[in-house]
């Protein structure tokens, strides 16, 4: 009874508190009011000075980016070629197949296919071959708010809730307003979703409202004060485009993009059901993965992903080809667009990096320095890898697309072989305050900071930076840190690969936080990397100890006769039992459940019930045991308990919701 009534105690309070927010996804409080109108009017024109100024440093970029495109003008398309096939015959053998054009506005520089769509059928890539875009899909969806914002029909800089159905949202901690460009800039605060986000069953596709809803994640950061990156964020704003225009998403970018640039082979829906022809010709591109320098195959490898504006775009590289020429024509020619200006806004920076005048995000597009500001995006799939990146200022552009997971090689290489090495000898100062790299930084962009992975995401999400005989290095491939300025920095990789960093630092100098585009690396504090250590440590520690100690019980309880000692023996038996349960389902949990709600919710109530149980027997062993040669194991096992228990609250083993 005992036993019973503490596990009733654990669950009773968990569901009791939680239980409404787990089952039936009750509203959180602190909905923003709609009256607060005199202190969105003071936002609006502190938004209006920002613009002005940014107008300003607009300016300079443009007539920056105006004298590199002189030097840059001329493109040597032979020399291109040459480098590109060069390329891929040093990565022949580990690659499967590679689409690769580089063109300007109007005309195709180089086109290079090479490999085998399907290496154990022998189906060479063509033209015709289908590839997933992955997150490249995320500039239809922003390309389609940019066009129903020169219509007049959303603002970018108004809560986004004004367009949602009431009480859409159950687990935001902040009141601040999430406007569309807190989408586009992913600062919108989210953590990534604890659901599962993607299917390998068709027929368990959802709407996409109903996706949403059913994957909604944990918001851990202010609006605006962290950039990490969300595809779920991309997603709700593909939502927000749905309740705007009143079509469903698919069918919107279907008749607004696809059709006004002629893509007939390309699909946005999950399932390709909107386009034929690409649902014929996907399975016949099987997907790759390396491994120990071998290629791997995954087949078809098909995944269907419910918040799918965010990923699911799939079609020839020619289409993505069409696509991307839409940015290099003149702002008032881009058929993207009805008025003349929208493209040049699309184009014009909405974060800045912390130096505050290297663009980050320019309305959802990515921004990198090759000389003169490069725009676009990349994409990642379970089995494909893509990248399209275009100049506006040269008119010319690129587009890569590779049938195997998480493909380097070619993202890195082609941009320095089309747009040339990157240049940042315009960061460079001479005059700056040295500072401290070394220390434990937190990923802000898909990781758990609230919920079960908490833990899972303190070893795994960590980029940890050390000073060696004056040297940097890193546990993420870094090799040396070369400081630019007080904001700026080049990490260079293990394989030698450059890359633009920026650092925000305290008042004392002291580095807070280090910027890529997509995401923040938050610094963690000494103390808290300490106390973090210390208390997963002691937890695994005593998880061992009472395991062993379980082994040792076992193997003596034949010895013991006295019917008090080996009732004693038993609770302890017992009580290692309970324990080693409660470390399977622990295990269990971060092997199989990170992403399935109903595997992490019985991997975490069983955790608790035998939590419970570990307590309970803690407490009948001092009960039925007096003083005697066991009390220094009965410590030991105390100890344990408390040590066992503290991590399991700490790193919140029991918060399966993830809220």
């Amino acid at each position: 009874m005992i036993r019973l009534a503490a596990v009733l105690l654990i669950l009773s309070v968990i569901l009791g508190t939680y239980g409404e927010k787990v089952f039936t996804y009750a509203a959180a409080p602190g909905e923003v009011s709609r009256a607060e109108g005199a202190e969105d009017g003071d936002k609006n024109a502190a938004f209006d000075a920002a613009n002005t100024e940014d107008g300003e440093k607009n300016a300079a970029l443009d007539a920056a980016n105006a004298e590199d495109g002189e030097k840059n003008a001329a493109f040597d398309a032979a020399a291109i070629e040459d480098e590109i096939n060069k390329l891929i015959e040093e990565n022949r053998d580990t690659t499967p197949s590679v689409s690769i054009s580089v063109f300007g506005e109007k005309e195709d520089i180089c086109t290079v296919i090479s490999g085998k769509a399907d290496r154990g059928n022998d189906v060479l890539a063509d033209e015709e071959t289908v590839y997933e875009w992955g997150s490249i899909s995320k500039v239809l969806v922003w390309v389609s708010v940019m066009q129903l914002y020169e219509e007049g029909k959303l603002s970018l800089d108004a809560d986004i809730r004004e367009f949602l159905p009431k009480d859409f949202f159950n687990y935001l901690s902040y009141d601040k307003p999430i406007t569309m460009l807190n989408l586009m800039n992913h600062n919108a605060g989210f953590q990534s979703p604890y659901r599962d986000v993607e299917t390998t069953d068709p027929e368990a596709l959802m709407s996409l409202e109903k996706a949403l809803k059913e994957t909604e994640p944990a918001q851990i950061y202010a609006p605006g004060e962290v950039v990490a990156y969300s595809n779920w964020g991309a997603a709700l704003a593909a939502y927000v485009v749905e309740k705007v225009s009143g079509m469903d998403y698919a069918d919107y970018v279907n008749k607004n993009i696809f059709e006004r640039l002629g893509m007939e082979h390309t699909a946005i829906k999950p399932d390709l059901s909107d386009n034929q022809w690409v649902a014929e010709h996907r399975d016949k591109t099987h997907c790759y993965y390396l491994e120990d320098g071998i290629l791997n195959s995954m087949k078809e490898c098909r995944a269907y992903i419910h918040i799918y504006p965010a990923g699911s775009a799939t079609g020839t590289m020619k289409d993505l080809v069409t696509f991307t020429k839409a940015f290099l024509c003149d702002s008032k020619d881009t058929p993207l667009f009805k008025e003349a200006g929208t493209l040049d806004e699309m184009l014009t920076p909405t974060i800045y990096f912390a130096d505050g005048k290297t663009p980050r995000f320019c309305h959802g597009l990515e921004v990198d320095k090759y000389g003169n500001l490069v725009y676009g995006h990349g994409g990642n799939t379970t089995g494909f890898s893509s990248l399209m990146q275009f100049d506006p200022v040269s008119k010319t552009g690129f587009v890569v697309m590779v049938n195997m997971r998480a493909n380097s090689i070619y993202r890195s290489r082609i941009p320095e072989i089309v747009f040339g090495k990157p240049d940042y000898s315009d960061l460079k100062t001479n005059d700056f305050k040295e500072v401290d790299f070394s220390g434990h930084y937190i990923m802000s962009g898909g990781t758990f900071e609230k919920g079960c992975f908490s833990v899972y995401s303190f070893l795994t999400d960590r980029f940890h930076v050390k000073l060696d005989k004056g040297e940097y290095t890193s546990n993420s491939g870094v090799k040396s840190i070369t400081q630019l300025s007080d904001n700026a920095a080049i990490f260079t990789l293990v394989n030698d690969e450059e890359k633009l960093y920026f650092f925000t630092t305290d008042e004392e100098g002291n580095i807070v936080r280090i910027e890529n585009t997509s995401i923040d690396f938050i610094k963690m504090s000494n103390s808290t990397f300490i106390i973090n250590n210390i208390i997963l440590i002691s937890m695994i520690i005593s998880l061992f100890v009472v395991m062993f100690l379980l082994v040792v019980h076992l193997i003596k309880l034949k010895a013991f006769k006295e019917g008090d000692l080996r009732r004693f023996k038993l609770v302890e038996i017992n009580f290692g039992i309970a324990e080693s349960i409660l470390a399977a389902a622990i295990s269990l949990l971060f092997f199989f459940g990170v992403q399935n709600e109903i595997v992490r919710a019985i991997f975490c109530i069983v955790a608790m019930a035998f939590l419970a149980v570990m307590i309970e027997m803690a407490v009948m062993a001092h009960i039925r045991w007096g003083k005697g040669k066991m009390n220094k194991v009965l410590i030991l096992e105390d100890v344990c308990c408390v040590l066992i228990t503290v991590g399991f609250i700490y790193w919140k083993i029991y918060q399966f919701w993830g809220f």
